[in-house]
């Protein structure tokens, strides 16, 4: 990984804007390129920056020669993530309030974090505020499309209201479509992308129009083993938006199967 790519990474977790990131200390301009690789930054500017933002520095050098986590509180984070992946609304009470009772205020990106996990475990943004739902756009909206933005979007298009989302994951698609990804982890995120999008307009009760687009770009990804499953899932989400019990009921015996049956759990049909 990259001074560039890990400073990207770095920043769209703690959801911050090139502008925000760059702190007056370079211009938002020099920023960007260093973060395109285009220009090299000195070792005192970078420190400078990631002083600024509270970043702890030696994780993020460590970032760039083992691939470990740039993030503050890294067990913190990771036992957020945990609480998410296992619908663990408990374990996620507990850190907030753990974070409540602690001095000083939280960090935006540990705020969108946690957030973020509640989205996904309530599959809900009722208790996202319309400031963090319109920064999240913007944030995606000015970038360019790589796997780190795939991926933050993966993530983010539960923040976002329906249209916004609708809005946002064609842009990725047809982003994609330009300039095709050969490699595994970028082909993963944008089928993540789709899949995870799918789930929000079924518990948003989205029509169907919201998701020919999306079903479509699944069906046109490569036939990649590691995406096989979000294959699986898009037909299934289309059976359930043409209200197929047949088709639904045989999908979910696969997926089932497969040993995935926790991923549409929710899904009640």
């Amino acid at each position: 990984m990259t001074i560039g790519e890990a400073l990207k990474s770095l920043r769209l977790h703690a959801g911050m804007t090139q502008t925000e990131m760059a702190a007056g200390i370079v211009t938002e301009s020099f920023y960007s390129k260093v973060e395109r690789g285009v220009h090299a930054i000195d070792a005192n500017v970078l420190i400078q920056i990631l002083a600024k933002h509270h970043f702890d520095v030696t994780n993020f050098f460590e970032q760039i020669s083992n691939q470990q986590s740039t993030e503050p509180h890294f067990n913190l984070a990771g036992d957020i993530t945990y609480a998410q992946n296992n619908k663990d609304l408990a374990t996620l009470d507990k850190i907030k309030q753990k974070i409540e009772v602690g001095e000083g205020t939280p960090p935006l990106w540990f705020k969108f974090r946690l957030e973020l996990a509640y989205a996904w475990v309530l599959l809900s943004n009722d208790q996202i505020s319309p400031e963090m739902k319109k920064r999240i756009k913007f944030l995606i909206v000015n970038e360019d499309w790589d796997r780190t933005s795939y991926h933050s979007l993966s993530q983010a298009v539960i923040f976002l209201d329906i249209d916004n989302a609708k809005e946002l994951v064609d842009r990725a698609y047809s982003a994609y479509r330009k300039h095709p990804a050969i490699d595994t982890f970028t082909i993963q995120f944008v089928a993540l992308i789709a899949v995870n999008y799918l789930n929000c307009c079924y518990h948003q009760h989205a029509d169907k129009s919201y998701a020919l687009s999306t079903f479509k770009f699944l069906k046109d990804l490569p036939p990649e083993p590691a995406i096989g499953l979000n294959k699986l899932l898009g037909l299934f989400y289309e059976a359930i938006f043409d209200n197929n019990q047949e088709k639904i009921a045989r999908l979910r015996r696969v997926i089932g199967d497969c040993g995935y049956a926790a991923v549409i759990d929710d899904i009640k049909v």
